[in-house]
């Protein structure tokens, strides 16, 4: 039987998406905890405010590449729930793909600091508001949570049909 596999641009975007998305959780955890003020703060921010602002930009390219590229249809030995199961986590994965840099954005914009993308500024749509920035600072580290959540589930889900010696479903994404 052969594996119906996903495109290679695909195959690409996921794992470079999945490796940044990694070391972004990773910089928040690390970088929030740093002192306010400090030249390394600010330049951990700079970077994951670019990082960020790149996987909102890949999130629109892999979406615009899924309706171009339809993925394949899942095997037959993955039953219905779980089929739903994958739809339902991978749709609030994309979510989550959109909330987080836009949250993280609209904060910035209220922290009375610019956003620079790789030292390009982008507009200031906002004012220095300490209120509205920590209510979006709030909702993207919530974001944040639920998305190492549906990552942990995501990996869950890989790591179920590998015990199951169900290689197939992960061979789809592999290279």
């Amino acid at each position: 039987m052969e594996i119906q596999r996903y495109s290679s641009t695909a195959i690409i975007i996921h794992w470079v998406m999945a490796i940044m998305i990694i070391a972004m959780i990773c910089m928040g955890i690390y970088m929030a905890d740093l002192p306010k003020g400090s030249d390394e703060r600010s330049w951990f921010f700079s970077l994951h405010k670019s990082i960020g602002l790149t996987l909102a930009l890949l999130a629109i390219s892999r979406l615009a590449w899924r309706m171009i590229s339809p993925p394949p249809m899942l095997p037959s030995i993955v039953s219905i729930t779980h089929q739903k199961m994958a739809k339902a986590t991978h749709h609030l994965l994309y979510l989550m793909m959109f909330i987080q840099p836009v949250t993280g954005y609209i904060s910035s914009s209220f922290s009375g600091y610019k956003t620079k993308f790789w030292g390009v500024p982008l507009p200031h749509w906002g004012w220095k508001n300490p209120e509205l920035n920590e209510l979006f600072t709030e909702m993207h580290e919530i974001s944040a949570i639920c998305l190492v959540i549906l990552i942990v589930l995501h990996i869950g889900g890989v790591a179920y049909h590998l015990h199951r010696k169900e290689t197939e479903i992960f061979k789809r994404m592999w290279f």
